[in-house]
C-alpha cells in the first residue's frame, strides 16, 4: 500500500492542529452563566402606595381595597380628584404617584410623544366600549357611521381611539368622514333626544347607563365586549421606573393583588356588583350585576401575554397613523412592558429601555 503524500500529511496536520486548538479553547473559554429567573415572593414588609386610577370605573380598585391588599401587606390610596386615562399617566410620570391605570390606546398615545419612567406591568380588565346611536337614525352597521355627529365626554379618551381603529378597518376615514362633537355626560341624553347628535362613542358604567334608560334614545351598535376585543385588556397598570428598581417586591405585590381582585369579579360579579354600588353613581347592584354579566371578567394578563396583548394594539395605532409603519411590534411591545412577577438572581427586574416608536 502506497504511504501518504505530501498533501494528505499537511490536510492530516491541519486537522490535528484544529483539534489541539479547538480542545484549548474548550479547556480555556467558559460560556456565560444564564440568567436564572425565579418568582418573586412576598416578604410580608407593610407597603403605602400611591395609585392614579380614572374616575369612570374603580370597581376593580374598590375589590382590592376591600379584600386583597390587606393580605398582601398593602395600604393603597388614590390621588385625590376627578380622574381621566391622561391624568392618570400624568400623575405617574410626575411623581404624584407610584403607578396608574389607564386604557393601553391612551398608554400607547402618551408613549410616542417621549419617553416617560414607566412600564406596563399588568392589563387590569377587558373593554366595554360601545357605540350607542340615536333611534331614529338609518343604519345598523358600522359602515353606516358616515356623515354622523358622534358625541364623545372627552376627545382624548380612548372611546374615540378604539371606535376610530374600527372604522378604518371598514375603510372609513375617522377625522374626516365622521363629525366628532364633545360634550359633558350631563349633556348627551338632552342632545340625542333633541336630535342635536345621532351617536355617542363611550365605554361602561356610563354607556351601560345610557342605553339602559328608561325609554332609552339609543341603541346598540357595536361594542368591545364580543370577539378578540372581549378577551383583550383595556385597562393596563403602569409602574413607575423608581418603584420597578427600588421594590420590585412591592411591585409583584401589588400586581398580584390586582389580579387576584380580577379573578374574584369574575367568581363573584353577584357580590361584586354590591361594592361598585358604592363607585358607580346613579346605579343600583341589580343593574351593575346585569352590566357585569354583559362584560367579559377575570382579563389580567402579565408577562408575554400582556405583550402580545401590547403588540395588537400597537398595530391597530399604526392603522390611524399614531406609530409609524416600520416599527416593529413585537420589540416594541417588549420595550413598553415589564414582567414584575420574575427576578434574576439579585432580585432585580429586567427593565427594558423604552422609549417613542
Amino acid at each position: 500500500m502506497p504511504g501518504p503524500t505530501r498533501r494528505r500529511l499537511l490536510v492530516a496536520g491541519c486537522a490535528a492542529g484544529g483539534a489541539a486548538v479547538a480542545g484549548g479553547l474548550a479547556v480555556h473559554y467558559r460560556a456565560p452563566r444564564p440568567v436564572v429567573w425565579h418568582k418573586i415572593v412576598p416578604d410580608g414588609r407593610v407597603r403605602r402606595l400611591v395609585l392614579s386610577w380614572p374616575s369612570s370605573n374603580r370597581l376593580l380598585f374598590a375589590v382590592a381595597r376591600d379584600r386583597f391588599f390587606g393580605p398582601y401587606n398593602l395600604e393603597v390610596s388614590l390621588v385625590d380628584g376627578a380622574r381621566t386615562g391622561r391624568s392618570t399617566i400624568a400623575d405617574v410620570v410626575e411623581g404624584r404617584a407610584v403607578g396608574a391605570a389607564a386604557p393601553v390606546l391612551t398608554w400607547l398615545d402618551r408613549f410616542r410623544l417621549g419617553t416617560i419612567p414607566v412600564h406596563l406591568a399588568c392589563g387590569l380588565q377587558s373593554g366595554a366600549f360601545r357605540l350607542l346611536v340615536r333611534r331614529g337614525v338609518k343604519g345598523t352597521r358600522l359602515e353606516s357611521v358616515a356623515g354622523m355627529r358622534i358625541a364623545v365626554t372627552d376627545p382624548d379618551m380612548a372611546d374615540r381611539l378604539f371606535f376610530s381603529v374600527m372604522m378604518r378597518r371598514k375603510g372609513i376615514d375617522p377625522e374626516t368622514a365622521v363629525h366628532w362633537v364633545t360634550l359633558g355626560p350631563g349633556q348627551v341624553e338632552a342632545a340625542a333626544r333633541a336630535g342635536e347628535i345621532d351617536a355617542v362613542a363611550a365605554h361602561d358604567p356610563l354607556a351601560w347607563r345610557w342605553l339602559h334608560l328608561p325609554d332609552s334614545p339609543f341603541f346598540e351598535l357595536v361594542n368591545s365586549t364580543t370577539g378578540h376585543y372581549g378577551e383583550r385588556t383595556n385597562l393596563a397598570l403602569g409602574l413607575s421606573d423608581t418603584l420597578l428598581r427600588g421594590d420590585p417586591v412591592g411591585a409583584a405585590s401589588l400586581v398580584m393583588a390586582l389580579r387576584a381582585a380580577s379573578g374574584w369579579i369574575k367568581a363573584h360579579p353577584d357580590q361584586a356588583a354590591g361594592l361598585m354600588g358604592t363607585v358607580a353613581d346613579g346605579m343600583e347592584s341589580g343593574q351593575v350585576l346585569a352590566m357585569l354579566r354583559h362584560e367579559t371578567l377575570g382579563i389580567s394578563p402579565v408577562g408575554s401575554d400582556l405583550r402580545v396583548q401590547v403588540s395588537q394594539y400597537v398595530d391597530e395605532m399604526k392603522l390611524l397613523g399614531r406609530v409609524p409603519d416600520t416599527v416593529g411590534s413585537a420589540a416594541y411591545a417588549r420595550r413598553l412592558c415589564v414582567n414584575v412577577l420574575e427576578a434574576d438572581e439579585s432580585g432585580a427586574l429586567a427593565i427594558p429601555a423604552a422609549g417613542p416608536a
